[in-house]
């Protein structure tokens, strides 16, 4: 919109301007002070005079610059309120003798009594942006206006006349958007908690959309508990490379650094003292639409101790938006510093993500199901669309297949083979093309592949995942709260993360990808996948880890960090937050986010039964291993009834107690915090079955908290015997069969006593037993024989059979069989974990057949692989030949038919 003042006829006042009217032969009165003494308080329209129809020259009080004309020329006032903070004042119609002579125009500031002259111009335009720049004019504050020549006279009515007219830029109010974040450039990719020594890059971004922005500045402290790093004042694109560096002295480029204060001036023109302008069409260049920059500079974080508190919040970014300064001043943003743990090699219980399916999502045959509200409403919820290109930057989906729509004519396809950018049909089968079609990651064969699309048109079903696209600004993704959680305990919040384009780059000159001419993000690698996804993970209130960039590698990875919860600490609030803005790359998904107890391993020393002769003291010896010193509280509990009810232990032989506080010892050669409880008990009984566990915690509260502690998975089972007695016979093989609905069971025994008999036990609950029949013994002393014997009642869901071989007042039990009339399923029972140089497990099967076993390492290479029969029901393997393997996490892979079960193990040294 303009505002125009426009003269009639000789000279004329625009927006109320009164312009005195000049003619010849007029007398001048002399320089004074006072350049409006004896003349009325001036308003709007108002002429400077001394006395009525004289006019003065007053270049002595106002400071004329000396070739702005001449001392003595004739000059005409006019005095306006500022509507906006760049006006244009421009002359025309001028008349035969103003325009040989030369026209000049002279703006001031302040008053009559006093005027600073902010620009003189020979010509008829003066333009306040280009020739004052900076901050420009103060909307509501008045300012002067002096019009004369490079002439003395003589002046002639009719030949020096002139319109004047102020106009405000047509441009529009900028549209602009920002943020601040920082990246911790010492983790690099792999990412990591903040700690002393790291390198910070802060970053201030700003994004102008639409029309221009004056006068842009960011300015900073630096960060307390931090030292700047010389040389590091810069201006970035958005994929973080180097547009443009300044020197760190006060001198003619727009970064300075005085003190502690940071000052970076943005846009063209900008200098040391004011900043410059930033157009929607200036570089960087998202595709010549919007301009996308960052302010950065980076700091050291000092030698100071963990759980240290530094703010990288605050600080101002200021622009001017053709009505007035704008300023936004970045909020608080805290770092905790703690010390890099990084993943948690042993998690366990339930994933503590109660929402939104404990952190999965859920699954579907839906293609894209409904929004999520953990995902702030800074983003908007999109379905996946080609022909739109949804979801679009600030928008997200959540989808089971990434592909376009939802019928082949929309771009839906399951596979991920077609070109980058898809052009074989319009609309591209990709997300603008090149975005990564598949599916989500919970529960994948491969946890670095995933699981493929969902082929929904075909009513399968799929699970769910979260597609950020990312908001130019640095904004929050992800938000939620965890309840539940045990004071003074380790916890590792994790994610899978992939990202989701490897073509999605747009360089500073608003080239993309796939055009001519494009300068990629990497010229070595000529990596086009543009902006890195890099976030960081906010607990109550703090920052605690960044992921680093995740490169574009065609794989999901796991990032995440453990943490420890305060020493009343319940619950939590989770925010996932962007680095790095959007635009030209920046999309990524997400799943499987979960929160799990770092827990500590119990393992018995020796690990195995013991059978003692009756009268005997039993060691029973648990070593503690821990990657953390906090799990210093325990207590040995005894069960009597096969594992149904436990109770505490006594005093032992030696009179030590049955509970306790220990002092963990750090192992060096495996990483981890020790310590043994030895416990001496004497058996008294014959045939005395027992089981001893150690359960541990961090403090003595959450020792008798069955969610806050921690029990060991392999109890210490003691059978006192008759040691005068011989012991019976054993077994060479057991196995079990459902037949016409019951359950068929035959062994194979070895070395025969003469008086062997054989006791066939049922248990439902895997813990219980009772007996069911008994088959006497027939192969005769040293000798063996077959047997069978089939249960009268048919089998539950789950039963298990074992045999108690007995002779002369001892026993013997057998390995367990399970039979089940629902079927048995494929999975693992038990496994030892982690491992030193071999791994045991227990799985069932539905069937007999074979299983293949590999492990394979974090980065999918098999390091390990066998084959092994299994019968229908429990089965024990065995992989054996692991202690040459570097420590480390290792996936274990089982497969059985067209089934797989895959578990994280870890590899440590005895």
């Amino acid at each position: 919109m303009k505002t125009k003042l426009c003269s009639v006829r000789t000279v004329k006042a625009l927006l109320a301007l009164v312009i005195f009217f000049l003619v010849s032969n007029l007398a001048y009165a002399q320089p004074t002070n006072d350049l409006c003494s004896g003349a009325s308080t001036l308003t709007s329209g108002t002429t400077c005079t001394t006395t009525a129809g004289t006019l003065k020259n007053a270049t002595a009080s106002v400071g004329i610059a000396v070739n702005c004309g001449a001392a003595t020329s004739a000059d005409v006032w006019y005095s306006f309120v500022a509507t906006s903070s760049y006006p244009t004042i421009t002359l025309s119609s001028l008349g035969g003798s103003l325009s040989a002579a030369g026209a000049r125009i002279q703006l001031f500031s302040g008053t009559c009594a006093s005027m600073t002259s902010l620009a003189c111009v020979s010509g008829n335009t003066l333009n306040v942006l280009t020739n004052i720049g900076g901050a420009g004019l103060t909307v509501g504050t008045t300012y002067y206006i002096r019009i004369y020549t490079n002439s003395t006279g003589p002046f002639t009515t009719g030949l020096w006349g002139f319109n004047i007219c102020i106009t405000n830029l047509t441009t529009g109010v900028p549209t602009v958007d920002y943020g601040k974040s920082y990246l911790n450039i010492t983790k690099g990719t792999t990412g990591g908690t903040i700690e002393p020594g790291d390198t910070l890059e802060i970053r201030a971004t700003i994004v102008v959309k639409a029309n221009s922005a004056y006068d842009c500045s960011f300015t900073d402290n630096i960060p307390a508990n931090t030292t700047y790093q010389a040389g590091t004042l810069r201006v970035l694109t958005n994929e973080g490379k180097i547009y443009q560096q300044f020197t760190d002295a006060s001198d003619a480029d727009g970064g300075t650094l005085s003190g502690s204060a940071i000052t970076i001036n943005l846009g063209s023109g900008a200098t040391a003292t004011a900043g410059g302008i930033l157009a929607n069409t200036s570089k960087p260049s998202f595709y010549g639409g919007s301009c996308i920059m960052i302010a950065s500079y980076r700091v050291v974080v000092g030698a100071v101790g963990y759980n240290t508190v530094v703010s990288v919040g605050a600080g101002m970014l200021q622009y001017n938006n053709t009505t007035g300064m704008v300023q936004v001043t970045f909020p608080k943003d805290d770092i905790m510093l703690f010390k890099n743990y990084g993943m948690c090699p042993n998690t366990v219980g339930s994933n503590a993500i109660i929402n939104e399916f404990g952190g999965t999502f859920g699954s579907g045959s839906t293609k894209d199901r409904a929004a999520s509200n953990k995902v702030p409403s800074n983003y908007t919820y999109s379905a996946f669309s080609s022909s739109a290109g949804m979801p679009n930057d600030y928008y997200y989906g959540i989808s089971n297949n990434t592909s376009g729509g939802t019928t082949a004519a929309q771009g839906y396809s399951i596979l991920n083979t077609w070109a980058k950018p898809d052009n074989s049909q319009s609309p591209s089968h990709r997300i603008f093309g090149v975005w990564d079609i598949i599916g989500d990651h919970t529960g994948a064969a491969s946890p670095t592949a995933g699981n493929p699309a969902t082929d929904d048109n075909s009513g399968k079903t799929g699970g769910y995942m979260v597609v950020v696209n990312s908001a130019y600004r640095t904004d929050t993704a992800f938000l939620d709260t965890v309840y539940n959680l045990c004071p003074n305990t380790y916890y590792q919040y994790s994610g899978w993360f992939r990202n989701m384009c490897s073509r999605c780059g747009c360089d500073s000159n608003g080239v993309g990808s796939g055009s001519s001419g494009y300068i990629p993000t990497n010229s070595t690698t000529h990596d086009s996948s543009g902006v890195y996804p890099n976030l960081t993970f906010n607990v109550n209130g703090y920052d605690y880890y960044t992921t680093g960039n995740i490169q574009y590698s065609g794989q999901w990875v796991q990032k995440g960090f453990t943490f420890l919860t305060g020493a009343t600490q319940t619950t939590m609030v989770i925010s996932i937050r962007n680095n790095a803005p959007g635009g030209g790359g920046n999309d990524w998904a997400i799943d499987d986010i979960g929160v799990a107890s770092c827990s500590p391993q119990m393992v018995l020393t020796p690990n195995k039964p013991d059978t003692l002769c009756q009268g005997a003291d039993d060691t029973v010896r648990f070593k503690v291993i821990s990657y953390f010193s906090n799990y210093t509280e325990w207590k040995m509990e005894k069960s009597t009834d096969g594992g149904t009810t436990w109770v505490t232990v006594g005093v032992d032989t030696t009179g030590a107690a049955a509970s306790g506080s220990a002092v963990p010892v750090y192992n060096s050669a495996t990483g981890q915090y020790e310590y043994i409880i030895t416990r001496y008990f004497r058996l008294n009984a014959v045939n005395t079955y027992l089981m001893y566990r150690i359960t541990v915690a961090s403090t003595t509260a959450n020792l008798s908290s069955s969610s806050c502690s921690f029990i060991t998975l392999s109890p210490k089972i003691v059978l006192a015997v008759n040691c005068m007695i011989v012991l019976p016979t054993t077994l060479i093989s057991f196995r079990g069969q459902v037949r016409e609905g019951l359950s068929a069971l035959q062994w194979v025994s070895a070395d025969e006593t003469a008086d062997v008999g054989y006791i066939v036990e049922r248990s439902d609950d895997g813990v219980n037993f009772t007996s069911i029949g008994f088959v006497k013994g027939t192969a005769g002393a040293g000798q063996g024989a077959g047997y069978h014997y089939t249960d009268p009642n048919p089998p539950a869901a789950q039963s298990y059979y074992r045999i108690n071989i007995t002779s002369d007042n001892t026993h013997r039990y057998s390995s367990l069989v399970l039979l089940g009339t629902a079927g048995i399923g494929f999975e693992i029972r038990s496994v030892v974990n982690p491992f030193s140089d071999h791994i045991t497990m227990e799985l069932t099967t539905p069937g007999d057949g074979t299983v293949v076993i590999r492990l394979t390492d974090m980065y999918g290479r098999v390091v390990r692989r066998e084959k092994a029969p299994v019968s229908q029901g429990l089965n024990g393997l065995s992989l054996y030949g692991l202690g040459g393997l570097t420590n480390g996490t290792y996936v274990l892979q089982i497969q059985y038919a067209d089934k797989m079960i895959s578990e994280k193990m870890v590899k440590f040294s005895k």
